[in-house]
This record gives C-alpha cells, structure tokens and sequence, in this order.
C-alpha cells in the first residue's frame, strides 16, 4: 500500500487520492487496508516515517564525523525523490516528518557521546531537525535544477558546522 500511494502521490494532490485507488493499485481488499491504517493521512505519516529513516541513514554520518559526502548523498537521495519529497512536505506530513526525525535523532545523539555537553541534547535536536528540515522545505521550493552543491554547502555551514562545534556554556 506504501508503493502504491507513492505511486499515486506524486500523480496527483493526497486529496484527490482515494483508499479504493490505493487498495486497487496495490492488490489488496479495501477492508486489509482499515486493518493497517485508520485514513489514508495515517498511511501517509507511514510512508513519511520510512522516507525520514533513510534520510537518517544519510545525514547521520555527517554529524558523526562532518562528512560533506554524506551532505551530498543526503542531497541526492531527497532529488531522487524530489516529488515525493515536495508533496510530503506539503501535504501535511511535515510535522510527523520532523517528529520522527527529532525522536530517532534523539535516540541517536544519548548512544554517543556529544559535542557540546553543555548544550541539552533535546534542544539541539530540535535546533538541527527544524533546520535541516526549513533548509530542504527551502530547495524544494526552487526551480528544479537548482544546485545542490549549494544545498549541501547550506547544510553544512548552517547545520553540521554549527552543531559539531564545542560552545561552553554555563546553564546554572
């Protein structure tokens, strides 16, 4: 059902898409899909939570050593699926989107130890999560074929730079 509204989603509007073309072109009853997912919204967050994932994959290596490859393969992998991506950020995913983001970054950054350990870790993950995800709303908004040399150069200057370096600060 994931592939099929992906199919579908970047055809047309999520509003014009309806749960019956979803179960057809997938091959599966219409009621399988109401044992899954309660709306096709519901079955959007889903698809949203997996695209996150592999973002995740992507952009974590930068953080962890200040990669501009991984910038890069994070770059690519979001103009591969720059539709996708567009529509998902505008369709009212978005916030599931940084959610999913914030709470596996989160989990990500109490498994290692941090660069700024004065810094609190929860406000940092929002910092970056809002960020990464204002920088790419951003690009998509631009004419297609914009380039994302300059994307990854955003993100590492605004994002990577400023999260990687150690800020002492006194919170008492």
């Amino acid at each position: 059902m994931r592939g099929a509204l992906l199919e579908l989603i970047v055809t047309k509007p999520l509003d014009q898409i309806t749960i019956r073309e979803i179960t057809r072109l997938a091959g599966v009853s219409y009621p399988v899909f109401f044992r899954q997912f309660a709306t096709k919204e519901d079955l959007l967050a889903d698809v949203a939570t997996e695209q996150v994932r592999n973002l995740l994959n992507r952009s974590q290596p930068a953080f962890a050593r200040g990669g501009a490859n991984s910038l890069r393969d994070l770059c690519d992998y979001v103009a591969e699926h720059r539709k996708l991506w567009a529509t998902l950020l505008t369709a009212g995913a978005q916030g599931e989107m940084r959610g999913e983001f914030s709470r596996i970054a989160n989990e990500i950054s109490n498994e290692r130890p941090r660069t700024n350990p004065d810094l609190p870790p929860d406000l940092v993950t929002e910092l970056v999560t809002n960020a990464i995800f204002d920088i790419l709303t951003w690009w998509l908004r631009q004419e297609e074929g914009y380039p994302i040399g300059n994307v990854v150069k955003l993100l590492d200057s605004l994002v990577v730079r400023v999260y990687s370096r150690r800020i002492p600060i006194d919170l008492e």
